[in-house]
């Protein structure tokens, strides 16, 4: 089999939340295809690393690459970087890079990013997005990257609980509490317009960033409940469960993919979210709904918490079996048996 070198790979530790999932799902999945040279060894060097394996593999899959200037010894990382690539179009070693967003959420070293983003772009060989904006935004970028570019919905698992629970929450708000999701600006707008009471709001997540968070406690109230919190696959199903909507209120200058909406549709959840990249796509499919612009959010929420309870959906029930994690598997493959 093909040898893959896979960044990131993390150490998985039951005393550290921080991990994304998404990396050992990928991993698991593609291992019946190629050999993941790297897997079970986690990097204290970052992409460093890579120079143990240079000359033993034939593929590079990178996530999330364009934050390496953010990293520990980001800018030596970032130097190593170029000069990596370079090597690769020498020796043959394909690059293939996943999308995830536009542009790095965090605006540190933009110029860098920016680079490194825009240099994937022109020298990936193989490009997967979760999106399909992904595609049209790269080849705004690049011209001709549609050719190397490829959408996959983001992979999903089926979680769904089919036994019914008593309903807490209106809205449930989840996930990594940070300034790019929006949440404040959602809070301030909600104040604005008067509809502080009008729903019952659960928030809750990890935070790394205090004054984002205490910021937010502000608008704490007996309707708007607001805890910093990890939730394993049990807590979460269970408070999607008694949530009626699941929202998301992401800017949508970054946003492409979201790890997050997927879980939440693969437990069962009724989403809401911006008309942007991955939440667009599925609300064409009609498994989602979305607003355009904020001042539209409130309308959308409304008629969805209006809507009577439909037990099944064929939209989703379709779209989960065919946007699985061996789906996905086997679609890399093929694009790279090419």
């Amino acid at each position: 089999m093909k040898k893959v070198y896979f960044y990131p790979i993390s150490a998985r530790n039951d005393k550290i939340v921080s991990f994304n999932p998404y990396t050992f799902d990928f991993v698991d999945s593609i291992e019946q295809y190629f050999t993941i040279i790297n897997k079970g060894k986690p990097s204290e060097r970052g992409i460093l690393d890579i120079y143990k394996y240079i000359l033993r593999i034939d593929y590079i899959i990178f996530n999330w690459i364009e934050d390496l200037p953010e990293k520990k010894g980001g800018f030596v990382q970032t130097v190593f970087f170029f000069l990596l690539m370079s090597f690769c179009k020498i020796s043959g070693v394909k690059i293939i890079w996943v999308m995830h967003n536009r542009l790095s959420h965090s605006k540190k070293h933009k110029w860098l990013k920016n680079t490194i983003f825009n240099q994937l772009i022109r020298y990936s060989d193989v490009i997967l997005t979760h999106s399909s904006e992904g595609i049209s935004y790269g080849e705004c970028i690049r011209k001709g990257s549609n050719n190397r570019s490829h959408y996959f919905p983001h992979p999903v698992k089926d979680r769904r609980n089919p036994t019914s629970a008593d309903t807490l929450y209106d809205i449930l708000i989840w996930g990594t509490i940070s300034p790019y999701k929006g949440i404040l600006e959602f809070l301030q707008t909600l104040h604005n317009a008067k509809k502080e009471n009008a729903y019952r709001i659960l928030i809750i997540g990890k935070s790394n960033d205090r004054g984002y968070f205490n910021a937010l406690l502000k608008y704490a109230s007996d309707n708007i409940i607001i805890k910093e919190a990890f939730m394993d696959d049990d807590s979460l199903r269970a408070l999607i469960g008694q949530s009626k909507i699941v929202l998301f209120t992401y800017a949508k200058s970054s946003i492409l993919s979201s790890g997050a909406l997927m879980d939440s549709i693969g437990f069962g959840g009724k989403v809401v979210g911006p008309h942007v990249g991955a939440f667009a796509d599925l609300a064409k499919e009609g498994i989602i709904n979305t607003f355009a612009e904020t001042d539209q959010m409130f309308s959308v929420i409304d008629a969805v918490l209006a809507q009577k309870h439909i037990t099944t959906n064929p939209s989703i029930d379709h779209f989960l079996r065919e946007n699985s994690w061996n789906k996905f598997a086997d679609f890399i493959y093929r694009i790279l048996k090419k």
